[in-house]
């Protein structure tokens, strides 16, 4: 009897000691959350605050940036972010294939690289809270023309509008004249597009340096400050000594100089006087100053009658531009001009940071 009671003692030791280990690893069940949270990431590593802690210290050390998590890899999307094809059911996206957005331009079976596959260029221009912008895929051989796949997150409660501005590549100003509406909390693909026609006029083959102003601002409230008004630059094809060089249009025998100086050049290239909207004189503009420049007419004088016209242009920093400035029909007809024969042209250039002293202020005769 006496054994017997000595071997259930010992079970009961053994079960007890059991139950102890088994606890010893767990909190307590009136521990805090907080000393729950610290005991899980501890055994499963550091935490994302010590993550990003140490992240930033490298930084430091390295002087470079680290970059998030989030700007690490570009989201996969298949959905566009300006229209309805991304509600499409999986089965039937085959059959929406080749079928326009809301921009005119394709959305799906374009040729865009698939998600996950590798693109020759992908950059992350903006990751914030509420903002996402990123270079997806670069195609130069769309039916259109040069072509960014962009993707694009608005992460705020507005719609907003984003639009490009003041756009030159390779040194030349030339505007894809994109702009999209992308609804509060929509995220998906875009496509920006510079016409092969546009490219070809300015001589452009390779695309190595596109320098653009990225706008977004609130689309039913234009009062507000824009979300963003930032410059970037991107390298597409990588940033080498080549990269920085500006296409250089040569002079030729017709050409008219009316300026050239250290901070501008201005050349009359040629004249339509039979353009379906009116007669049309073509300009080459040259801004060789730090700072982005307006050339601007808003009077002329043609065969010493005056004719009303308006004209700008604004040429960033560094940049050139092909330019027109038209003469619309009922305004020669108004004033009597079948033929022309002289122009007097008044104009200015100023600094778009400083309108009180004009650069030039010159009236330009001209004979076509």
């Amino acid at each position: 009897m006496h054994k017997h009671a000595v071997i259930f003692m010992l079970i009961c030791a053994l079960m007890a000691a059991c139950l102890n280990t088994g606890c010893a690893g767990r909190s307590p069940q009136g521990a805090a959350p907080e000393s729950q949270s610290a005991s899980s990431e501890s055994s499963q590593g550091a935490s994302p605050a010590s993550q990003d802690t140490s992240a930033s210290n490298d930084s430091q050390m390295t002087g470079q940036n680290t970059p998030s998590p989030a700007a690490q890899g570009i989201p996969e999307s298949n959905e566009s972010a300006v229209s309805d094809w991304g509600t499409v059911a999986p089965e039937d996206r085959t059959a929406a294939k080749g079928t326009a957005n809301s921009s005119g331009t394709e959305i799906a079976g374009n040729g865009s690289t698939a998600p996950g596959a590798a693109s020759a260029f992908q950059q992350v221009l903006v990751d914030r809270e509420d903002l996402y912008f990123a270079i997806r895929d670069v195609k130069d051989d769309s039916a259109l023309g040069y072509t960014w796949q962009v993707y694009v997150e608005n992460r705020t409660d507005k719609n907003l509008m984003f639009s490009f501005e003041r756009v030159a590549v390779n040194g030349v100003m030339c505007d894809p004249y994109w702009a999209e509406v992308i609804a509060a909390g929509k995220k998906g693909n875009c496509e920006i597009v510079w016409l092969r026609d546009s490219l070809d006029q300015r001589q452009i083959t390779d695309v190595r340096k596109v320098e653009f102003t990225l706008n977004i601002y609130n689309d039913d409230i234009y009062t507000e400050a824009p979300l963003m008004h930032d410059s970037f630059t991107v390298y597409p094809l990588g940033h080498d000594e080549t990269a920085d060089k500006s296409v250089v249009r040569k002079l030729t025998l017709a050409d008219q100089i009316l300026v050239d100086n250290r901070d501008c050049t201005i050349l009359v290239t040629g004249f339509e006087p039979d353009n379906s909207w009116g007669y049309v004189m073509n300009l080459y503009l040259v801004n060789k100053t730090d700072q982005d420049l307006v050339f601007n007419v808003d009077d002329s004088w043609i065969n010493d009658n005056p004719c009303f016209t308006y004209w700008t242009e604004i040429v960033t920093a560094g940049s050139a531009a092909y330019s027109s400035i038209l003469w619309e029909k009922a305004d020669l007809e108004e004033s009597e001009i079948q033929v022309v024969r002289k122009i007097s042209l008044p104009m200015l250039v100023y600094s778009d940071q400083e309108t009180e002293e004009a650069l030039i202020d010159e009236t330009f005769k001209i004979k076509p």
